[in-house]
C-alpha cells in the first residue's frame, strides 16, 4: 500500500514523521535550536496545527525530510511527492552518491591543477606579476 495515501494532509504526514524521529521535543530541538526544548516542542506543535499561523519553513521541512531519510522513514516525502503529482521517492544509495561526488571532485581538482599550471607558466613569462 502507498503510505502517502494514508495521510489526510501534509500536516498529518509531518506529525507522523516527527513521531518516527522521537517526538516533538526531540525534533523541536533540532528545528529550533535557539529555543528551550519545551518551547521548541510547543512551537513545533503550533506549526503542525492548522488553526495556527505558524508553519515550518522550506528549510526546516527539508531538514525534517532528510532526518526521516536517515531514520528509514519516507512517509512525509512520499506524501509531498504524491500530492505534487510525482512518483514515490527512491532514496539515493549513499555509496553511489559518494562515488559520483568523488568523480566530480576529481574532475574539479584536475581542472584546478590545470589552471594553476597555466597561471604559473604565465607568471614565469612575466605576465601578471604585479
Amino acid at each position: 500500500m502507498d503510505v502517502s495515501l494514508t495521510y489526510e494532509d501534509e500536516l498529518d504526514a509531518a506529525r507522523d514523521a516527527i513521531r518516527h524521529l522521537g517526538g516533538p521535543k526531540r525534533v523541536g530541538e533540532m528545528l529550533y535550536p535557539d529555543k528551550s526544548p519545551e518551547a521548541a516542542a510547543r512551537y513545533l506543535l503550533d506549526a503542525l496545527n492548522p488553526a495556527r499561523d505558524t508553519r515550518l519553513s522550506p528549510g526546516q521541512l527539508l531538514l525534517l525530510m532528510r532526518k526521516c531519510r536517515e531514520a528509514g522513514f519516507d512517509g512525509l516525502t512520499a506524501y509531498i511527492l504524491n500530492a505534487a503529482g510525482y512518483a514515490p521517492p527512491v532514496p539515493l544509495d549513499p555509496t553511489t552518491e559518494a562515488m559520483k561526488l568523488t568523480r566530480e571532485l576529481d574532475r574539479t581538482m584536475d581542472r584546478a591543477e590545470a589552471l594553476v599550471s597555466h597561471l604559473q607558466r604565465l607568471r614565469a613569462a612575466g605576465v601578471g606579476a604585479g
